[in-house]
């Protein structure tokens, strides 16, 4: 199966902090704000590499981040799952101003679906249709995946109901994040895709 896993987003970038080390290997973070045409807000946590920030400073200004996305597994129970997503960028450009058309959120990636037997339900408020389907894209070159959470709507959500465990998706939308309560108190940030396009692909070999 072919592997896709690509991200581009623009908007205001925050301080750049370090994040971790891996085989030798620095890493760095920042936070990047992105504006919807509603006027909503989505921020991001952008994880770059050392090679890649170099001398820059992005600090309070508009780039444009192309990567993939991520999963970390942050339970210390080896019986539970806490996904944390982020954005590996592999290139971080400086804007000279804010794109005229509106903060860029596009994502597009292939991945093979989690949920054993999804479906559709109404919203409370707006009675709109929605489904949430929970879905893997494979890394390159490895057997990990990264793991995020899919949301459809109105006609959308009807098609992914035969969307069974272990079917292969493709996946075209745009990233969002939200806070969530926690035990009832505490708030966490989510991501999740806002599905704009679906294609159901053949089995893999």
């Amino acid at each position: 199966m072919q592997r896709l896993n690509k991200v581009r987003l623009s908007g205001r970038a925050g301080e750049i902090v370090f994040s971790h080390e891996h085989y030798g290997r620095y890493y760095y973070k920042f936070m990047l704000t992105v504006i919807r045409k509603s006027g909503a807000v989505d921020m991001f946590p952008i994880v770059i590499e050392d090679s890649v920030v170099r001398d820059n400073d992005y600090n309070g200004k508009e780039v444009l981040v192309t990567g993939a996305i991520r999963s970390m597994d942050t339970s210390k129970n080896p019986n539970k799952h806490h996904n944390v997503n982020y954005i590996a960028a592999d290139k971080v450009e400086v804007l000279e101003e804010q794109v005229p058309e509106g903060d860029i959120n596009e994502v597009e990636f292939i991945a093979r679906s989690c949920t054993k037997e999804p479906y559709a339900k109404l919203t409370p408020v707006t009675h709109r249709k929605v489904l949430n389907l929970f879905v893997a894209i494979p890394r390159d070159y490895s057997e990990r995946a990264d793991f995020i959470r899919c949301t459809l709507w109105g006609k959308g959500a009807d098609l992914a109901v035969d969307v069974k465990r272990n079917d292969y998706i493709k996946v075209t939308g745009r990233l969002m994040s939200r806070d969530v309560y926690v035990n009832g108190e505490e708030t966490e940030t989510v991501y999740e895709i806002s599905v704009k396009e679906m294609e159901k692909l053949e089995d893999e070999e």
